[in-house]
């Protein structure tokens, strides 16, 4: 379930771009950063970048799978930020975002609406620019687990 939520967060970060102001003078490939520049970083274009991702618009949950999520580089996959300012609330989300889609999935099943266009939306955070239209029906049940 963890796997699921990280792939769909590699693809749609909650926050698309993120800007720290340089605190003393630096260079990125050859580029002369001075002290109190704004730096704009983006997620959203970062877990795209075919050098860092195969298939990178692919959705692929087996990338955070075992073996497979050590390989992945430091910061080639922040969806809440990094270093001293990531998230204070990234493990609480991560931990509600599991607990939620499990008790979801085990009672209802969601159907994407036919023709339903899905595309993002940057605002304070990243959404569907047209929500998501879903047909949900409840799973059938032996009994067991059902609410």
């Amino acid at each position: 379930m963890r796997a699921v939520i990280e792939e769909a967060l590699r693809l749609y970060p909650p926050a698309a771009v993120l800007s720290r102001e340089a605190i003393a003078d630096d260079e990125i490939l050859g580029v002369r950063i001075p002290a109190g520049t704004v730096v704009s970083i983006s997620p959203y274009v970062l877990h795209r970048r075919a050098n860092l991702w195969t298939s990178p618009d692919a959705y692929d949950p087996s990338r955070f799978l075992g073996g497979a999520r050590d390989r992945i580089d430091r910061f080639a996959y922040i969806p809440f930020g990094a270093g001293p300012r990531v998230c204070i609330g990234m493990a609480f989300s991560m931990q509600e975002a599991i607990i939620i889609l499990a008790n979801l999935l085990r009672t209802f099943r969601f159907e994407l609406v036919e023709g339903h266009p899905v595309a993002p939306r940057q605002r304070v955070t990243l959404r569907p620019r047209d929500g998501m239209r879903m047909h949900v029906r409840r799973r059938e049940s032996s009994g067991k687990n059902s609410i």
